[in-house]
């Protein structure tokens, strides 16, 4: 039987959960959203926590509500899920490709000062997988620039630096409970600050612009990015589970990164000091020039190991992106040419990472048959 890369842990709570929305009948955001934000934000340690229909949204409004707009830059990881960049575009803004630090995956920090122009606004961060950034020297080029900062903390529930929850080390923060992520809603997402007046402007915009009074008049132009009361309840029920979830994803993660730190044919993603991984992915990279990413992940499957490739191709080399002609706004924007983008730390972990098992399911045994066998292949 495949031990698989994805298997939602959803257990009975979260049905009994749901049921008990559908029976209410009251199925728009509702008693459950509220608790769940109360419990995120307990768990995050941020002030202001509001939920949206998924990851994306959250994204979009975080910028939106931060004013970015046409022809504004923001600088940004190609590698990474394309929501990161195409929110970006939603907004009329440009993204800005940053290349990465080859050990972390995530955005280098001292290749973002050479991408800043008069035009740029804002940095968006991915902790990818589930591993911080360096927060400390992002936020540091923003201060000194007058940008923003915007975390994509879509993968990273349950990730910190020394001790605090990402998205406390920007304006405003956005996270995604799609299905696989390390606590689940379906869909759904959240918008995170600290901000008070930012908090008050976000869950406007995401309800049509409308008053906490809520009614029919409108203040400022919005979008439905409300979340339906069925999948705060799952995600309501999840964050009671949290500890629980986090606790085997973290063993799972701590168990590989030790059976397999001596393997040199790989290379493991580097956490740095003081940096809690959120163990959403693992994805070790290959440092054989004679092997491919699609050899391991064959001969993975064959010992029925689930395995695949995550962002083989960057954003920047999607086809949507080498033709934005397609795209309305290029009718009075003048985007670059992402076919002249060059990011070669990304493109050589794009094609060099493949990802193990890391769900809740996996035993101590799952996980030391998966490190032995990939051990026995090289």
């Amino acid at each position: 039987m495949m031990i698989p890369v994805v298997d939602v842990d959803i257990k009975e709570k979260e049905l009994q959960a749901v049921q008990d929305v559908v029976k209410s009948k009251y199925l728009v955001e509702g008693k459950n959203a509220r608790s769940f934000e109360k419990k995120f934000s307990d768990f995050t340690g941020t002030k202001y926590v509001t939920t949206v229909v998924n990851g994306t949204c959250a994204l979009h409004l975080s910028l939106a509500a931060l004013d970015i707009g046409p022809k504004d830059e923001v600088i940004t990881t190609p590698f990474t899920f394309i929501a990161s960049s195409n929110s970006i575009l939603f907004t009329g803004a440009i993204p800005v490709f940053v290349d990465v630090n080859s050990e972390t995956y995530n955005i280098d920090p001292e290749k973002i000062e050479d991408n800043i122009t008069k035009n740029t606004k804002a940095i968006m961060p991915v902790h990818i997988f589930g591993n911080p950034c360096d927060m400390g020297a992002v936020k540091d080029i923003a201060e000194d620039r007058n940008l923003v900062v915007i975390e994509d903390c879509a993968q990273a529930h349950g990730a910190s630096i020394d001790g605090k929850h990402v998205g406390n080390f920007s304006e405003v923060s956005g996270y995604s409970f799609y299905g696989t992520k390390n606590i689940v809603g379906g869909e759904g997402g959240a918008v995170t600050t600290n901000n008070e007046e930012l908090f008050e402007k976000i869950k406007s915009i995401k309800n049509h612009g409308r008053s906490p009074a809520g009614g029919y008049l409108h203040h400022l132009i919005g979008y439905n990015f409300r979340m339906t009361d069925m999948t705060a309840a799952i995600m309501n029920v999840q964050m009671d589970r949290a500890k629980e979830i986090l606790s085997k994803r973290h063993y799972n993660g701590d168990r590989y990164r030790e059976l397999l730190k001596d393997t040199e044919e790989i290379q493991l993603q580097k956490i740095l000091p003081g940096h809690q991984h959120s163990d959403y992915i693992m994805a070790p990279l290959v440092q054989k020039e004679c092997v491919s990413q699609e050899q391991i992940i064959e001969y993975l499957k064959s010992k029925n190991i689930g395995s695949r490739t995550i962002y083989s191709l960057l954003s920047y080399q999607q086809p949507c992106y080498h033709d934005l002609s397609k795209w309305p706004l290029s009718r009075v924007i003048n985007y670059p040419d992402y076919s002249k983008v060059k990011c070669s730390v990304a493109e050589n972990i794009a094609k060099g990472h493949f990802e193990l098992p890391m769900v809740t399911s996996l035993t101590k045994e799952n996980v030391e048959y998966i490190a032995e066998t990939l051990k026995q292949y090289f």
